[in-house]
């Protein structure tokens, strides 16, 4: 037999899990009160075929994995449920909150290890700023754009302007995998108050 054939069920595989690392939906909503405090509501999704372990991309797909990643010393996640829905689709969905009691140091928690944060005074109110790191290894791989990133922030005052969508006290931004080809920020300015 041809060495080279042996090979190829192992190429095969390494392609597969290389081409899968970053097939995770992910539905981030975020209520920032004045003092930086504040609860995430969080969803994250993928075709069941992707989960071959407890963690896909940074996403636990086990209770145990997603406390240790979301865990910190200003972030506790709660109310963790991992769903098996076996409808045509298949899909492994996590669902949590996480109250955290300073946005600006969520990033000690490993599942915000790929983003950075800034709350503070600005002249004309607070500066929020919410970058998602660049992460080439996944957003060239094929498929990317159809994995969604959607973000949204409920700010403790009136949005005065923003590179989002803003609709009252909230933005929403909404980007794909793909889009993490270079870093993405999430900005706003949001107006002093109480």
């Amino acid at each position: 037999m041809n060495p080279f054939l042996k090979i190829i069920p192992i190429l095969f595989l390494i392609i597969l899990g290389i081409s899968l690392s970053g097939c995770v939906n992910l539905d981030q909503k975020t209520k920032i009160n004045s003092d930086g405090s504040g609860t995430m509501k969080i969803k994250y999704w993928t075709k069941s075929s992707n989960v071959t372990s407890d963690e896909l991309a940074g996403f636990g797909f086990t209770n145990r994995k997603v406390r240790v990643n979301y865990s910190s010393k200003y972030t506790e996640p709660t109310n963790i449920q991992i769903e098996k829905d076996l409808t045509s689709d298949s899909l492994y969905i996590v669902t949590l909150d996480v109250n955290f009691s300073d946005i600006n140091k969520i990033t000690d928690a490993i599942a915000f290890d790929k983003i950075t944060t800034s709350w503070d005074n600005g002249n004309n109110g607070m500066n929020f700023k919410y970058t998602l790191l660049q992460d080439t290894a996944n957003a060239k791989q094929l498929g990317m754009i159809d994995y969604k990133l959607t973000y949204e922030f409920d700010f403790p005052n009136e949005v005065l302007s923003s590179n989002g969508d803003i609709n009252g006290r909230k933005v929403l931004w909404n980007f794909t995998v793909a889009d993490l080809m270079e870093d993405i920020e999430l900005t706003a300015t949001i107006k002093a108050g109480n």
